[in-house]
């Protein structure tokens, strides 16, 4: 993945924070061609090492508030 981005040119911030044992809130971050600013945030929950769900948001609030509600 890492390196189509990078292919096209996009340069992408991403973030993880750990809301709780087995929760990880993940945030991705980049400009679009205009300079405008987009990010797209992810709520990853673990069992045993493994991703059992994912689920996205477009604002942080409602990730953390879904993260936290794990």
């Amino acid at each position: 993945m890492e390196f189509q981005i990078e292919k096209r040119g996009i340069d992408v911030d991403p973030e993880y924070t750990q809301i709780s044992e087995n929760v990880v809130l993940g945030s991705a971050s980049w400009l679009d061609d205009d300079g405008r600013r987009h990010a797209r945030y992810q709520v990853l929950t673990f069992h045993d090492g493994k991703i059992i769900d994912m689920q996205g948001f477009k604002s942080r609030r409602q990730a953390e508030r879904f993260a936290r509600s794990r």
